[in-house]
C-alpha cells in the first residue's frame, strides 16, 4: 500500500507535467476571419503576455534546503525513537492516513520484522529529495550502514501535515552495498 501511494504520487506528478490544454472551439474559415483580432489589439496582447510571470513548473522538483532539512529531522526523530524502543513516539511521526490504516501494534510488527537494521542505525545519509510543487508530498532516499559492513537503502514517502513532515510510508529495506 505504501509503495502504491508512492507510485500514484510519481504518476500524478509525471502526468501533470505532460498535460496540454486545447480548449479552442472549432470554427469555419468564415468564422475565423470574422473572429480574427483587429490589428490595434495585437500590441495590447503582446504587452499583457510580457507582464505575465512564469507559471510554476509541474511535476516533481528538487527539495529546497529548508524543506529537505525538515524532512530529515522527522526521519531522524523517528529513527532515534526506534533506537530507544519508543515505538509510540515513532508512530506519532507517521502521517494520519498511515495511522488510520496501521495500528500501533501492526507498526511495531512491521518495523521489528522488516526494518530491524534501521532500529539499530544512528547515522543516516540522505539524497535525491523530490517534492511536488505545492510541497504537500515528497520522497527522499535514505542510506545507512549496519555494523560497518552492509549499506542499506530505502525511499521514504513523506506528507506535509500542517507544516510538519510526516512519514506516510517507506519502500522495502534493501542491501545496496557491502564492505569487507
Amino acid at each position: 500500500m505504501k509503495l502504491t501511494r508512492a507510485l500514484v504520487f510519481l504518476t500524478v506528478l509525471a502526468l501533470t507535467g505532460c498535460q496540454a490544454s486545447d480548449e479552442s472551439p472549432v470554427s469555419t474559415p468564415a468564422q475565423a476571419e470574422s473572429e480574427a483580432p483587429q490589428e490595434d489589439t495585437v500590441p495590447q496582447q503582446e504587452a499583457e503576455e510580457e507582464n505575465t510571470s512564469e507559471p510554476e513548473p509541474a511535476g516533481p522538483q528538487e527539495c529546497q534546503e529548508a524543506t529537505q532539512l525538515s524532512i530529515e529531522d522527522s526521519i531522524d526523530t523517528q529513527t532515534a525513537a526506534f533506537g530507544e524502543g519508543e515505538f509510540d513516539r515513532a508512530y506519532a511521526i507517521s502521517s494520519p492516513s498511515f495511522q488510520e490504516s496501521v495500528t500501533l501494534e501492526g507498526f511495531i510488527e512491521i518495523i521489528s520484522g522488516s526494518y530491524g537494521p534501521l532500529i539499530e542505525s544512528s547515522e543516516l545519509a540522505y539524497r535525491d529529495c523530490m517534492v511536488d510543487s505545492s510541497e504537500a508530498i515528497a520522497i527522499i532516499d535514505v542510506r545507512f550502514i549496519e555494523s560497518g559492513n552492509a549499506v542499506y537503502g530505502l525511499r521514504y514517502l513523506m506528507v506535509n501535515v500542517q507544516g510538519t513532515w510526516r512519514v506516510d510510508g517507506a519502500s522495502n529495506l534493501q542491501v545496496v552495498g557491502e564492505g569487507t
